[in-house]
């Protein structure tokens, strides 16, 4: 069974545990932070834990007790977030099913802030913003989310930003983000950035197995694959994904057994159609190629060990550098995608560009 989610036992992002933990603990937290990172790392989890921290009536030693009113209370807003009413057909809430249970007892002063319909309107911003006004309800600390910060409105925006200007007393603002920089400059620079980064492979693995009852192998290809995103090694799906992993082993065969650019760019156009199916597709190159890389130099380090044979005469085939190099584009091309590129001339480009002679 999932064991819940704590401050001391956070997956992850220890130096930002940390510096969280010590600003609390010396009374000295800011008023307003972003948590800045890649999607799935946890950010809003501990924004939570970091509520909790703030509000719990018998504090522990470096973390919240767990047990006390206020901090189960505050477990409940993030239970809830998952949780959809089993009784109700139309997204609202019936109020008698365990879903609603778990939100009816969720704490006052804490507030989730996400998107209506993809946005964070004005409406939602004003709506808070009278209400920071005055103390919190029970709380030593009112503490309110945004999530994902950067689907604010550009009008939600600027009512916040008159808020960080002459910030409340005992209310802490955190917006949770994968993209800082589409918020507006002047509300960066009114809060802390706190960058998050990936979840280590082995930390993700090993969680698997341990919460979830995954089977080793299952959950070494989930963490592999992940990109460092729990939340993408918990949706994976093994089945589902042989025929992607099929692709990726076809791309990669073309690119060093002299495959043509024809070739490469009728699999370019297959794969590039859906951009969630893309993003995995480029995981799964990226696996293979690190799995190819320690095929020789640590067997043990392979995560798809299905694959150890082909990944072992490919290794032989390969030099370590042109691995790398093509590790690193590959690499290059997935950071982009948060722009928007236009994934098949990219992956055509990048096809081009590893294929050339150094």
């Amino acid at each position: 069974m999932k064991d819940p989610i704590r401050l001391n036992t956070f997956l992850g992002n220890p130096r930002v545990v940390e510096i969280l933990k010590r600003a609390i603990e010396q009374d000295r937290l800011p008023h307003a932070m972003i948590f800045a990172g890649p999607a799935g790392v946890g950010k809003c989890s501990l924004a939570l834990l970091v509520a909790q921290y703030l509000n719990c009536l018998s504090p522990l030693d470096g973390g919240p007790c767990d047990q006390c009113s206020a901090c189960k209370r505050i477990a409940a807003v993030i239970q809830s977030r998952y949780l959809e009413c089993e009784n109700s057909k139309q997204g609202g809430l019936c109020g008698t099913c365990p879903a609603c249970r778990v939100r009816s007892i969720c704490h006052p002063d804490v507030h989730l802030v996400e998107p209506d319909k993809n946005t964070i309107r004005i409406e939602q911003v004003r709506e808070l913003i009278g209400e920071i006004a005055f103390q919190p309800v029970e709380a030593k600390y009112r503490v309110v989310l945004f999530d994902p910060a950067e689907q604010m409105s550009p009008a939600a925006h600027n009512s916040l930003l008159k808020t960080l200007e002459e910030p409340p007393s005992r209310t802490v603002i955190i917006l949770v983000t994968t993209n800082p920089y589409m918020l507006l400059e002047t509300i960066r620079s009114r809060s802390r950035m706190l960058p998050f980064g990936e979840i280590p492979q082995h930390q993700i693995e090993q969680y698997l197995v341990e919460q979830y009852g995954r089977t080793a192998e299952d959950a070494r290809l989930a963490a592999a694959l992940s990109g460092g995103s729990m939340a993408v090694a918990l949706d994976f799906n093994t089945e589902a994904y042989q025929d992607i992993r099929q692709q990726a082993l076809e791309f990669i065969n073309l690119l060093f057994r002299g495959g043509k650019f024809t070739d490469a760019s009728a699999l370019a156009a297959q794969v590039s159609k859906d951009k969630k199916v893309f993003q995995l597709w480029i995981d799964s190159v990226m696996a293979i190629l690190q799995d190819i890389y320690y095929a020789d130099l640590a067997p043990e380090r392979v995560g798809q060990r299905d694959l150890l044979k082909i990944a072992k005469e490919l290794s032989r085939k390969i030099s370590h550098s042109t691995l790398l190099r093509a590790i690193q584009k590959i690499r290059e091309l997935k950071s982009k995608l948060s722009y928007n590129v236009n994934r098949q001339i990219s992956l055509e480009a990048l096809f081009v560009e590893l294929t050339r002679q150094p």
